[in-house]
């Protein structure tokens, strides 16, 4: 039975995303002021309340937090708030509404726990780009926050030439991947990238990835029949899918690669000059998670632009 995505009947009707509210992150560096003109434009176009974060860490073991260190602690946490506000003025326009707030702890988690009690819809982050062991010291929080995050998350790489948008300019999403394995949480990803889609008068190409089984079932000779066969219920969903998508008014093709999963979704992406990812994580356990809802994570850390990462749970769409 072939699975559909449940968009728009017809071109009159259309999705849009509700966000309310924006959580957009901040450590004051270079790299985390690059998502400052999308969070500006998206602001704009879903006419959203943007909060600006920035997480002051807890370096104080417990015995040593006596009076003289704790207003030490306090000073710092002062000097941030100063410089959030200063940087509020001076990266975004002054005719959104943005609220600044101060946190203390661990990045991931606070911002997590934020956007769960101030109800946001979106998280915008940036993530540095690194590997190895400075990924896992300064590379990580973005990958924690997909990991954690209550609503979707939109991460940015670090680019060498920092993205302007000038003034009131149309969406700049015009070549959308969404990445699809035919379950329930990869169709919540195709409604936020048809959402977009629609918004930005784009294109989506939906791409499933065949991964060749780690050890062969009964032998090798049986590896390519199971592969077309799988080839053709791969393209005979695509191609159901791509309807919906034309029932809705957006355009759409499709692909079909063979290969690691992150891999070829990150390659695609760099072939065909993809302006976002959409892709779904599972949310599933540790254990589960480590051998099937890594991919988000990895094409985070591999895509060549940005990537809104939307989780296995219900979105919120209103009809246009």
């Amino acid at each position: 039975m072939t699975t559909t995505i449940p968009l728009p009947t017809s071109k009159a009707e259309s999705l849009r995303v509700s966000l309310k509210r924006i959580l957009v992150t901040t450590d004051f560096s270079d790299v985390s002021r690059q998502t400052f003109p999308l969070a500006t434009e998206f602001a704009r176009q879903f006419g959203a309340a943007l909060t600006l974060v920035y997480v002051f860490p807890t370096a104080l073991p417990a015995e040593l937090s006596h009076i003289g260190i704790v207003f030490e602690q306090q000073r710092l946490a002062g000097e941030a708030r100063e410089r959030l506000a200063r940087l509020r003025e001076l990266e975004l326009p002054a005719s959104l509404p943005v609220e600044t707030i101060v946190l203390e702890g661990g990045p991931a988690s606070e911002i997590a726990r934020f956007a769960k009690d101030a109800d946001a819809g979106l998280i915008i982050t940036a993530t540095h780009g690194h590997t190895g062991l400075n990924r896992l010291w300064l590379g990580s929080t973005a990958e924690r926050l997909v990991r954690h995050a209550p609503c979707p998350v939109l991460v940015i790489r670090e680019r060498l030439v920092p993205v302007r948008f000038p003034g009131e300019g149309a969406c700049r999403f015009q070549r959308i991947l969404v990445p699809t394995d035919f379950s329930d949480a990869g169709k919540q990803a195709a409604r936020y990238a048809a959402a977009f889609a629609q918004l930005c008068a784009g294109e989506i190409t939906l791409v499933h990835v065949i991964e060749p089984p780690p050890y062969p079932e009964v032998g090798y000779a049986h590896i390519p029949s199971k592969e077309a066969g799988l080839k053709r219920a791969a393209s005979e969903k695509l191609e159901a899918q791509c309807k919906e998508f034309a029932r809705a008014g957006v355009k759409s093709s499709s692909a079909l690669r063979t290969g690691n999963a992150f891999h070829e979704i990150a390659e695609h992406a760099r072939e065909q000059s993809t302006d976002l990812i959409v892709i779904a994580t599972h949310g599933r356990g540790v254990i589960a998670r480590a051998l099937l809802g890594s991919t988000a994570e990895r094409v985070v850390r591999h895509a060549p632009c940005p990537v809104l990462v939307v989780r296995e749970r219900e979105c919120e769409f209103l009809a246009a």
